[in-house]
């Protein structure tokens, strides 16, 4: 296969499995995503590193599972003083003695172009972290918590930033990462774009925001501004295109006009969202097109995760391989050249926070999955080919095979050193509710109740 010289990464925020036309949305309209896939791969199983934003845009940099990297939550992470277990003491930024991807490329002589979301530090919009990390241009993020009605969410200013990029560098070599802010909270759009979406049905899975609609219509449209940009300037042929989530979808976000709680996205047939390691808050869109290497419209349900992108960018381009830094990723250039499948391996997730759920970890291993609850000890056992939904717990008929599945994600978290919760001293549940709410306090993560709206759910991040 011939070397990819030039390259485009898009990164979408909390942006779900079902969230496309491709990949099974009948309510939003992502005609640009969906043209996309059909000049290239299509990946069923594609995972997040973490449910949550900052541990996979490490992962995504670095080749590395965010629990090898102690950057386990997003930045900065919440408190929980109401809690039985205490967080970790974890890494609230990316070392500088990571290696990223961006650095590989740029020692190969890429122009190595950022914009967007960066949250990998205490900058959140990047200014000058993704230089210190090997980016030699970088368009830095805004603020997405102070709404910008003429622009929201940036996807304008992101995607002429990176048209002029393409513009003055189209004879070069070069990695474009365009990370965008959206389609992450505060769920807000123009209206005229939101107006389209009003009077929509409902999609069969329960899809019906047409705010959220119209965020995913826009972001749809920079990734397709930018494609055609690519093709203007006669290198789209020439242009590895690589499309992904760095989480799943967002279920539900309280709204302080109302004081209720408003359905953002839905993730269904896949249990959960954004926060969760059931297949909702961690199973992404992942799509990468080739042209002349990779088959168009075509798709693979091997697992793969975030992880993999930095071996498969450094194979791509013809450079050399970094075992030593992407520990815990793979190649994925034979999938993408040829039916060949890649080795049996199992994925593991470490989540040591409370989020929506209490801290737990999760292992995929071929169809099985199990869910490790370490707050109450708790596991949970799916066959993933039979119930993609997980909603048939066989742990308690299949204890051979749960055992098994749980000893191994014990050994891999203690074989890279993972950080674990630990057991709070003097104890005592009980926590303020949300404005709104009637009920009596409590412990949100006693309940075990997925969808009870003062789980704190709508945390922004």
């Amino acid at each position: 296969m011939p070397p990819a010289k030039k390259i485009v990464i898009f990164l979408v925020d909390d942006f779900g499995i079902v969230d496309t036309g491709c990949y099974g949305s009948d309510y939003y309209e992502t005609p640009a995503i969906d043209k996309l896939a059909q000049g290239g791969m299509r990946f069923t199983d594609a995972y997040a590193a973490s449910p949550v934003c900052s541990p996979t845009r490490a992962s995504l940099l670095t080749g590395r599972y965010p629990h090898r990297l102690h950057l386990t939550c997003f930045i900065p992470g919440l408190e929980t003083p109401y809690t039985r277990l205490k967080s970790p003491d974890w890494i609230k930024y990316l070392r500088d003695s990571e290696t990223t991807f961006a650095e590989a490329f740029t020692e190969a002589g890429y122009e190595t172009f950022f914009v967007g979301k960066w949250h990998l530090g205490a900058e959140y919009a990047g200014n000058d972290s993704p230089r210190q990390h090997g980016f030699s241009h970088v368009h830095p993020g805004g603020d997405v918590f102070k709404p910008n009605p003429e622009d929201p969410h940036f996807v304008r200013e992101y995607t002429q930033a990176t048209i002029d990029f393409l513009d003055q560098h189209a004879s070069d070599d070069f990695l474009v990462y365009v990370s965008y802010d959206s389609v992450h909270y505060p769920i807000y759009e123009e209206a005229a774009d939101v107006d389209h979406f009003r009077d929509k049905a409902a999609s069969a899975n329960g899809q019906d925001n047409p705010v959220m609609a119209a965020m995913i219509a826009k972001m749809d449209w920079s990734v397709g501004e930018i494609l055609n940009q690519l093709d203007k300037l006669d290198i789209e042929d020439e242009t590895l295109v690589l499309f992904l989530s760095d989480n799943g979808g967002l279920m539900s976000y309280y709204d302080n006009d109302s004081e209720q709680e408003v359905t953002a996205t839905s993730n269904l047939p896949y249990r959960g969202g954004k926060s969760k390691l059931y297949e909702g808050g961690i199973r992404i869109p992942f799509i990468v097109r080739w042209p002349g290497v990779v088959a168009p419209a075509s798709t693979c349900d091997d697992p793969v995760i975030t992880n993999d992108v930095y071996p498969t960018l450094l194979d791509a381009a013809g450079l050399e391989q970094r075992p030593e830094q992407h520990l815990d990723g793979i190649d994925l250039c034979g999938v993408l050249t040829s039916s060949s499948r890649l080795p049996e391996r199992a994925l593991f997730w470490h989540y040591p926070h409370y989020h929506t759920e209490p801290p737990h970890g999760a292992i995929r291993d071929g169809e099985w999955k199990l869910i490790w609850n370490y707050q109450s000890g708790e596991i949970q056992l799916f066959n993933l080919d039979a119930d993609p939904g997980e909603q048939m717990d066989l742990s308690g008929t299949m204890t051979g095979k749960a055992g098994k599945l749980q000893q191994m994600l014990k050994d891999h978290l203690d074989a890279i050193d993972a950080q674990w919760p630990a057991q709070k001293p003097g104890y005592e549940p009980g926590a303020p509710i949300r404005k709104g709410a009637t009920q009596a306090p409590f412990d949100p993560y006693e309940s075990h109740q997925e969808n009870d709206p003062r789980a704190y759910s709508s945390n922004p991040l």
